[in-house]
């Protein structure tokens, strides 16, 4: 049965996420800024661009994929930890196989390869996940 209560730990548990996502459109933005800053030499317009873009990013363009994605994380959670008695790890998997091939096609479809680096931030933010489960388990 699906509680409130572990509605709450799949919120507590999912924060990575959102940190995870942030931090990897940092790293991109930085990535998309050096060709700029080899061709301006231009430090103000660089440091603009890493420390207003990414925010910027997640906050108009990405928020609503960063709420239905969130929502569909916990959701998937409270389902899978609640009512399926298999082990953290494979219902980590299973639940990265679920989101990630979209995040791929994405990348694929409109040539924006900010959806692979997304993809590989949230491998790395399920580990770290799934560690938090197995310790709290235990």
């Amino acid at each position: 049965m699906i509680t409130y209560k572990k509605l709450l730990y799949a919120l507590k548990i999912n924060w990575i996420h959102l940190v995870g996502f942030y931090v990897c459109i940092e790293i991109m933005m930085i990535a998309f800024a050096i060709p700029d800053l080899q061709q301006d030499h231009n430090w103000q317009n660089f440091l603009g661009k890493i420390i207003i873009s990414a925010p910027f990013l997640m906050l108009t363009y990405g928020l609503l994929l960063v709420v239905l994605f969130f929502v569909l994380i916990v959701l998937l959670d409270v389902i899978c930890f609640s009512t399926i008695k298999l082990s953290p790890l494979y219902i980590i998997v299973v639940e990265w196989l679920i989101i990630s091939p979209v995040f791929i096609y994405w990348a694929f479809k409109y040539e924006y390869w900010l959806w692979i680096a997304l993809v590989a931030s949230f491998l790395v933010t399920q580990i770290i996940k799934g560690r938090r489960v197995i310790q709290d388990e235990g």
